[in-house]
């Protein structure tokens, strides 16, 4: 008999995401580890060039989306969709974190039932970033808030509008996974050359 192995839609969509950015043509491949209890590795993205491998390790992290009632106001300020993350201990095995946010694009299609019909939101995080921003992540009153989240209307631009302590909207643009391939390819490059 087989054993069955699955994996969150949320890691299997990073994955793929990954995937599209780092090629298998040019030396990169992707792993799952086998254990679901693996502690803060969900995706291993290896590259080989020439008898050396390098790896790097990411953690994901997923929100549903929530969309919002039209506000009463015209003047009043609302995004399509909404995420909403709990607070979480950084791991030291990930060397970056994925915030992974599925959305449906065209709300008014009555047939849900392709894949094609799902998008994503993606942020990255090395690890210390994201170390430094869930320190930051507070309530009105300066304590550490339980939940943060993020806004946007497309997954191209967006905004923290929760867990900064004066309420403000905050531009997380710089952190969406296509913004942010320098840097890992950065990683690799460490890891490979020690440059």
């Amino acid at each position: 008999m087989e054993p069955v192995f699955t994996l969150p839609y949320s890691e299997y969509g990073a994955a793929n995401l990954l995937s599209q950015y780092f090629k298998r043509s040019h030396g990169y491949f992707i792993f799952v580890p086998a254990s679901r209890q693996e502690k803060g590795v969900d995706l291993l993205l290896a590259k080989r060039s020439g008898s050396r491998t390098a790896t790097v390790t990411f953690q994901v992290k997923s929100s549903r989306t929530y969309s919002r009632p039209q506000p009463k106001r015209s003047n009043t300020a609302r995004f399509a969709y909404y995420t909403w993350f709990n607070r979480f201990r950084g791991a030291r095995e990930a060397d970056f974190y994925l915030l992974f946010g599925l959305y449906p694009p065209e709300e008014g299609r009555t047939k849900k039932s392709t894949a094609s019909w799902w998008s994503a939101m993606v942020l990255l995080f090395s690890r210390e970033d994201m170390r430094r921003f869930v320190a930051s992540v507070k309530t009105k009153g300066g304590k550490p808030d339980n939940m943060f989240g993020f806004g946007f209307n497309d997954p191209t631009a967006v905004f923290l509008t929760r867990g900064h302590r004066k309420l403000r909207t905050v531009d997380y643009t710089h952190h969406v996974l296509s913004n942010k391939l320098p840097e890992v390819r950065s990683c690799f490059q460490s890891r490979l050359h020690g440059s």
